[in-house]
């Protein structure tokens, strides 16, 4: 009897430890979880050694495929995956031709690899670099695309930062009225970041709930500091985005139809076809005299074009170009009964150069269309009535 007891108890005892071993291994858990969410934790500690990247308010070093890479002339590269990634979800690489071809809100550009020369608009500009491949990975030289992007971007050495700003976005700086230390999160265990003097100068972006504002310094280190330690704000440039947004019309596209769309008297010309012998004219059409009048020329794009190559591209965007300014047309109607990938870089390609213009770029929708992916590059997305 007195056996079984001491069995009974000795089993009782090893539950005991079984569950306090438990409660112990959670609470060790919770305890790591917080640190790791007050502290930059250590993912951001293997970046402590590379180039660091800030986009405007955001460091996005860790979403990088491959580090960036900044020559002897201070040119600063990313490879084509984080460019894709982070800034141009269209860009394109012509294995063909070899050739790299980027596009932004107004801008259509290209860069050959080995060559230092940039096409902008069709027109050509001398540049520092050219690409490279760092193993095997392709590498566009970023800064040399500013223009493209509209963007300014810098490499601070001191902090090991290239900072990326947007210039149609708005930005302010702000004056510290005290000494304060930079948080990594929004809180006050979190670990500390930086330190700031009274009176250093920060660019400061939204504030939280919790009376917190995210601010970055001069050299591009991205934390938290309360509100209230911000004074003399300054406005140094206001956002200027024009996003552009597909909107689904129904237009009828008989020749010379009117049509109101967007308080605009639009008249539809079945105007043109795209084919191996070039842009070819369906029929003569006087310049556009009346200013009531918004001209939507059609477009129809023969299945034999091989729009697949970029220099054929490239010479159809530039009659089209041409044409649409000889006869102010205010609108171009894309017409194509199959949606491969040679339609879509057309698209992607001459969307820009329009934008430049004035000129709305248009769809016609049909069963071979996946609208999606055309949704921000497009103006309009047609259903024939």
């Amino acid at each position: 009897m007195a056996t079984t007891k001491k069995k009974k108890n000795k089993k009782s005892k090893k539950n005991k430890e079984f569950i306090r071993n438990i409660l112990i291994g959670a609470v060790a858990m919770v305890i790591v979880a917080f640190i790791i969410n007050v502290a930059p934790g250590y993912k951001r500690d293997k970046y402590k050694n590379v180039i660091n990247l800030v986009i405007t308010d955001e460091n996005v070093t860790e979403k990088l495929i491959h580090n960036i890479y900044i020559n002897e002339n201070d040119t600063i590269y990313m490879s084509k995956e984080d460019i894709a990634n982070l800034i141009d979800r269209t860009i394109y690489y012509d294995d063909t031709n070899n050739i790299v071809i980027t596009t932004s809100n107004t801008t259509t550009a290209s860069m050959k690899i080995g060559e230092k020369e940039l096409i902008v608009n069709g027109a050509n500009l001398q540049t520092l670099d050219t690409i490279i491949y760092i193993n095997d990975t392709l590498y566009i030289p970023i800064s040399e695309l500013e223009t493209v992007y509209n963007i300014k971007i810098e490499y601070n050495k001191t902090s090991n930062i290239v900072v990326m700003d947007y210039l149609d976005r708005g930005i302010i700086t702000a004056e510290l009225n005290e000494n304060t230390k930079m948080k990594y999160r929004p809180r006050g265990l979190s670990k500390k970041v930086g330190e700031l003097n009274k009176s250093d100068r920060v660019y400061a972006f939204y504030t939280t709930s919790k009376g917190w504002r995210l601010i970055r310094t001069e050299d591009g280190k991205i934390g938290y500091v309360k509100a209230n330690t911000l004074t003399n704000e300054y406005i140094v440039r206001q956002d200027m985005q024009n996003k552009r947004e597909t909107k689904k019309v129904n237009v009828n596209l008989q020749n010379n139809d009117i049509k109101q769309i967007d308080n605009k008297r639009v008249v539809i010309r079945d105007m043109f076809i795209a084919s191996n012998e070039g842009v070819i004219l369906k029929e003569a059409m006087e310049t556009n005299k009346n200013e009531n009048n918004n001209i939507w020329a059609t477009l129809s794009i023969n299945n034999d074009l091989n729009l697949k190559d970029f220099t054929k591209r490239e010479e159809i965007i530039k009659n089209i170009v041409s044409i649409a300014y000889t006869y102010k047309i205010n609108g171009i109607n894309i017409n194509t009964s199959e949606d491969n990938g040679g339609i879509e870089r057309l698209i992607i390609e001459l969307s820009p150069r329009l934008r430049e213009m004035g000129i709305s770029l248009n769809l016609i929708l049909n069963s071979s269309i996946d609208e999606n992916k055309y949704n921000g590059i497009i103006d309009y997305l047609i259903i024939n009535e």
